[in-house]
């Protein structure tokens, strides 16, 4: 899920967070079993000096591989928001970029 404030330009904190479950309705948990309603969310990606606001994702997968598409504001292009794409990577489970 995308948590924060988003649209925002360079003053967006919007970032990438995820948890899981065992069924579709919830409740879902993060790495640490803390419920995402409680404010749990395990950390996927979020700003950084290059990037303000990375969220609001999409997750689609290409020829076997599973791709993230989000906008982020392009710190070196005068906070321009920007789609990024990122191939995902799987660890125990886990999605990591």
């Amino acid at each position: 899920m995308s948590w924060d404030y988003c649209c925002r330009g360079e003053n967006s904190t919007y970032k990438l967070v995820v948890g899981r479950s065992k069924l579709v309705t919830g409740p879902y948990v993060d790495k640490d079993g803390k419920y995402l309603n409680e404010g749990g969310g395990s950390l996927v990606i979020e700003g950084n000096k290059n990037w303000y606001g990375v969220g609001h994702n999409s997750v689609f997968t290409f020829d076997g591989k599973d791709y993230t598409f989000m906008h982020g504001y392009d710190a070196n292009d005068n906070g321009i928001p920007k789609l990024i794409v990122k191939e995902i990577k799987w660890a125990e489970g886990w999605y990591q970029l």
